[in-house]
């Protein structure tokens, strides 16, 4: 251990949170309603309720932070709160954000800010993303949001904001959602609603991108750093395209040179990725999830060279700045697709979804806990990506892994035999790796905090924290397998600095 290499003193060690995921108090009466509503009301999909009831506890889960060491925290501004009807924007909501972010700050945590972390207001509709007024609509959200809140911490004498992500992993929002069936849609899936809700999310970022640099130029505040995070995939169409096609501009593309170009970017990444020999678990699933790889990446070229990207193609050509993101901020779960299979497991079903295809989808692909761990693989996207596009910082916003809990604590050990403290001690090795190896890596965000929802369900647990669902939200350092993971989280900042 003494062989690892330090991190710097002000490395961003910290936790990663969602609104919708933590804060309670959704779709219920006279609460904000957002996209899942109707499907936790008809009961495809566990109810958010209380959540961990972020939204008044705060407080004391900043006080945790900072006993743990930590000095950063990603939390979310929620659309759905800030703008629960098209024409009302809810300022006692925006002032609780503000409340909610100077705590933050004085309890010594750098924010982290989301501005839209995977759902969208009721009142957008079901597909909000295949609607032509939708970016435009979240760009001038966004402006409203982040005025509102970085002018409120400087009356009080802070500075505003410096990290923004705008939002959260495009790049799975429209997966889940037009490909798998796991978020909600009425549109159903297929190709022409995939490549319609990718435009319109990279014309939302760059509009967002744009509205707060150029707020913060107006109010002479020290230039934010601003970025969309991705969902790390060995997938080049899933997931490093999207970055590619928004450095346009900054290296110089011309318009009607972008297919050629994303082709070149297609064969570099996986030149790079055959170079890294990275040790994938070749379990009997394996070779089904290689040959899912070859189809996705087909699909994918199909998606991204035969139909162009027009709206967001307009916005990019069309902005001022050639530079459309500050930082990479990357999410390194299980990002590889010949892990995406399992062999069929039929005891996973928690929702009512009938449809024969979801049923068995739900049997064969990989859940939260059956992700397989391969911290080596975060160092080649951290130093890969960082090269390529010039040298920049790279943000870790959002790494972690689940157990399975069901709601009446049935606690199932993971395949893999690992604890959330030996995930942690592993994946905090490889970062001084990173460090040490020159990698400009500022940060690492653990998610998360504690056990929070999960996407219609509370059984995938990623906390630092426990929480006994049916017994409050009491924050538990020591988790159902005897773990205390909030307490190895901190001995290994400890030990890194």
């Amino acid at each position: 251990m003494s062989r690892l290499p330090k991190v710097p003193p002000d490395f961003l060690w910290g936790v990663a949170t969602s609104a919708y995921q933590s804060e309670g108090g959704y779709n219920g009466p006279a609460q904000p309603r957002t996209n899942w509503a109707d499907a936790e009301e008809r009961g495809k999909v566990m109810k958010t309720g209380a959540a961990v009831d972020f939204w008044t506890r705060f407080r004391g889960d900043f006080g945790r932070c900072r006993e743990m060491g930590l000095k950063a925290f990603r939390l979310g501004i929620e659309w759905s709160r800030v703008q629960p009807a098209r024409d009302i924007f809810d300022e006692a909501a925006l002032e609780r954000y503000v409340e909610m972010l100077a705590a933050c700050r004085e309890h010594g945590l750098e924010p982290v800010v989301t501005l839209h972390h995977f759902v969208h207001p009721a009142w957008l509709g079901a597909d909000a993303w295949l609607e032509e007024a939708t970016p435009e609509l979240f760009g001038r959200y966004v402006e409203r949001a982040v005025a509102w809140v970085s002018k409120g911490l400087t009356r009080r004498g802070l500075a505003p904001i410096r990290f923004y992500i705008t939002i959260n992993e495009p790049n799975m929002l429209v997966l889940n959602t037009y490909v798998g069936t796991q978020f909600p849609s009425q549109a159903g899936t297929g190709y022409r609603s995939v490549i319609r809700a990718f435009d319109h999310l990279l014309t939302a970022h760059v509009l967002a991108y744009e509205a707060i640099h150029s707020l913060y130029e107006r109010e002479n505040w020290p230039p934010p750093k601003v970025t969309q995070n991705n969902y790390c995939s060995d997938v080049y169409w899933a997931d490093k395209v999207l970055l590619d096609l928004l450095a346009l501009r900054e290296r110089g593309v011309e318009r009607g040179k972008v297919r050629p170009y994303v082709i070149k970017k297609a064969r570099e990444f996986e030149a790079a990725l055959k170079e890294a020999r990275l040790p994938l678990h070749r379990d009997p699933a394996y070779w089904i999830g290689t040959l899912f790889k070859i189809f996705m990446n087909r699909i994918g070229y199909r998606w991204f060279t035969g139909r162009p990207l027009r709206r967001t193609l307009d916005a990019i050509y069309a902005s001022a700045r050639p530079r459309l993101f500050d930082y990479l901020g990357l999410d390194y779960y299980d990002p590889f697709a010949a892990h995406v299979f399992r062999w069929p497991v039929w005891s996973d079903h928690e929702f009512t979804d009938r449809a024969v295809r979801s049923r068995i989808m739900n049997t064969v692909t990989s859940k939260w806990w059956d992700w397989r761990v391969l911290p080596r693989g975060l160092h080649f996207f951290c130093a890969y990506y960082s090269a390529d596009f010039a040298d920049r910082e790279v943000l870790i916003a959002e790494n972690g892994m689940a157990i399975r809990r069901r709601p009446d604590n049935e606690v199932t050990h993971r395949r893999d035999g690992l604890t959330r403290s030996e995930f942690l001690r592993l994946h905090v090795h490889e970062v001084q790796k990173i460090v040490g190896a020159g990698v400009p890596l500022i940060g690492y965000l653990h998610w998360s905090l504690f056990d929070n929802y999960e996407w219609g369900s509370y059984t995938p647990r990623f906390g630092l924290f426990s929480i006994d669902y049916t017994d409050g939200s009491e924050r538990i350092p020591i988790d159902p397998l005897g773990d205390r993971p909030s307490e190895t989280y901190a001995a290994l900042i400890r030990e890194a600095l």
